[in-house]
């Protein structure tokens, strides 16, 4: 990328129109719905000027593959500015997002906060890495008003909280820009699986795989699919068991759940607190790192550790046995093997075998969660949901705009739960992780490994639950296999993601293998587009 591709981009203000369109999608008569609140976008002063269509052009070829630093430093040297990359995707979201639905709602004071971004630059300052940058949050995570929190919920179509959740303070505090909130699983996957598994919600409808008619994961299916169909430069989602590894994977882009509680969890709504834990969605390893060194809570220099360098002679466990099983995988672990020995890794099998019966309390413990973690915060913002029952009642009232793709999830995790006492399940989440823990500590002793590789969220009941970092790198797309083929449909050509599994608090370390990794591989697969 040199200098010279970004030249004429210097209007202090610039709007552009686009169309996008996939080579393949979930269409409308698959199930797409209205949207219960339609999105608003900020209004710019009358006259005006739109962008150039030679500017658009640019953009949309370079911006899909610069990552932040690139970005910055074209900002630096006036070439662009934050305010003309935040009306290019605000009017890209305008123009895509009925297609695509990743958002749920617009920030109505992006542009203030960009044209902000534009004058600390111009006077000589900075507040950082993100400092103009655009970013999206999963609407799970709390704003306070004038944009709302919905979880995607039809019963919070109105909810704001009285502040921002820590997170968000401190990406404000980093000088980024907040395009919106990102359409996810509704309530982080505990109402319904959707048309395909994940991303669907009353707010907003089913979202779209950019890649095709895939399934789009969840719960951060919205986060995901915006970085992947570039409506966003990043964004931020959040985890359970999955929910930011497998929406990353299968749109082929960068997921990563860091350590228990190396980000605030404040502020955002609950659905398992023992698992849940907010983390970045980036393109690259390199943007990850920097989101991540904003809205943690440690101080940590993680690009420091980005090097092309950062696996050699670094031994790794591939959880081959458990994954060579699964049809389709094979070709997958031909490229993770192949890519671990060009960075100059050392590769060695590694076995979490019996995961599924040392965690076979999970699924009982995610429905303790919907019961008196996710239904009680509910009760806190609309009192007259005293108890999960209730909140099913609710929902069966009017399904056609409560539940528009149902909610036989819900009301079966409810009845799950029915019989567990709360101190049982409190108890649960200690006794669980120390499960999880001892299977990644046995795994990691046995293969002398200091990272163990996975493909897609294949482990993330593990990880999650114990606590530990992994992080999701594109690694192309399927030619067979997986989950697609499991529910029946084409597989072909759908994205899936090598996930590095770290040991605890070993963030920075992890960052830099997934750097050497994906500098080595390069299998990131842009979406198709059209006009």
């Amino acid at each position: 990328m040199t200098t010279k591709v970004l030249r004429f981009i210097t209007l202090p203000l610039a709007a552009c129109v686009v169309a996008l369109c996939p080579v393949a999608t979930l269409a409308q008569d698959d199930g797409q719905m209205p949207r219960l609140r339609p999105l608003e976008f900020p209004a710019l002063p009358e006259g005006t000027p739109a962008l150039p269509d030679d500017i658009v052009a640019t953009l949309d070829q370079v911006l899909p593959t610069l990552t932040i630093p690139e970005l910055q430093g074209f900002m630096e040297d006036g070439q662009l500015t934050s305010m003309i990359l935040t009306r290019y995707y605000l009017e890209r979201i305008e123009a895509l997002d009925e297609r695509y639905r990743t958002y749920i709602e617009i920030n109505p004071a992006a542009l203030e906060e960009a044209a902000a971004a534009d004058a600390r630059r111009a006077e000589g300052g900075g507040l950082g890495p993100l400092d103009g940058i655009p970013v999206s949050l999963k609407d799970n995570i709390g704003t306070a008003a004038p944009m709302h929190t919905t979880a995607g919920a039809e019963i919070l179509l109105d909810y704001t909280p009285e502040a921002d959740a820590p997170l968000v303070q401190q990406l404000r505090a980093g000088g980024a820009v907040i395009l919106g909130k990102a359409n996810l699983s509704e309530f982080a996957g505990a109402i319904s699986l959707g048309l395909i598994l994940g991303g669907s919600t009353a707010v907003a409808g089913q979202g779209i795989n950019p890649h095709g008619p895939f399934a789009t994961g969840g719960s951060s299916s919205g986060s995901a699919g915006a970085v992947s169909a570039n409506l966003t430069v990043v964004s931020v989602g959040s985890e359970t068991s999955g929910s930011l590894i497998a929406p990353s994977a299968w749109q082929s882009v960068v997921g990563m759940k860091p350590s228990r509680d190396l980000i605030s969890g404040e502020g955002v709504i609950p659905l398992l607190s023992n698992n849940d834990s907010p983390g970045p969605i980036a393109r690259t390893v390199t943007d990850a790192a920097l989101l991540l060194g904003v809205i943690d809570t440690a101080e940590v220099d993680y690009g420091a550790g980005l090097s092309t360098d950062a696996l050699k002679g670094v031994t790794v466990g591939v959880l081959s046995s458990e994954l060579a099983a699964q049809p389709g995988n094979a070709d997958l672990l031909q490229r993770i093997a192949a890519t671990l020995t060009l960075t100059g890794a050392e590769v060695v099998p590694a076995s979490l075998a019996g995961w599924q019966s040392a965690l076979s309390a999970f699924d009982l413990f995610l429905a303790g969660g919907i019961r008196y973690e996710m239904t009680a915060f509910v009760g806190t913002v609309v009192p007259e949901i005293d108890g999960p029952e209730a909140l099913v009642a609710y929902y069966a009232t009017a399904p056609e705009t409560r539940a528009p793709f149902g909610s036989d999830l819900l009301a079966g995790k409810v009845s799950q739960a029915a019989e567990l006492p709360e101190d049982d399940f409190r108890s649960l989440g200690p006794t669980l992780t120390a499960n999880a823990t001892q299977l990644l500590e046995a795994a990691f002793a046995a293969s002398g490994a200091e990272a163990l590789v996975s493909i897609d969220n294949d482990h993330a009941q593990v990880y999650a639950t114990a606590g530990y970092p992994a992080i999701t790198v594109p690694l192309g797309a399927r030619s067979a296999g997986g989950l697609m083929a499991a529910l029946g449909r084409e597989s072909a050509g759908m994205p899936v993601g090598v996930t590095l599994i770290g040991k605890q608090g070993e963030d920075a370390a992890l960052l830099g293998y997934a750097y050497a990794f994906e500098q080595a591989s390069n299998y990131r697969l842009v979406p198709e587009i059209e006009r």
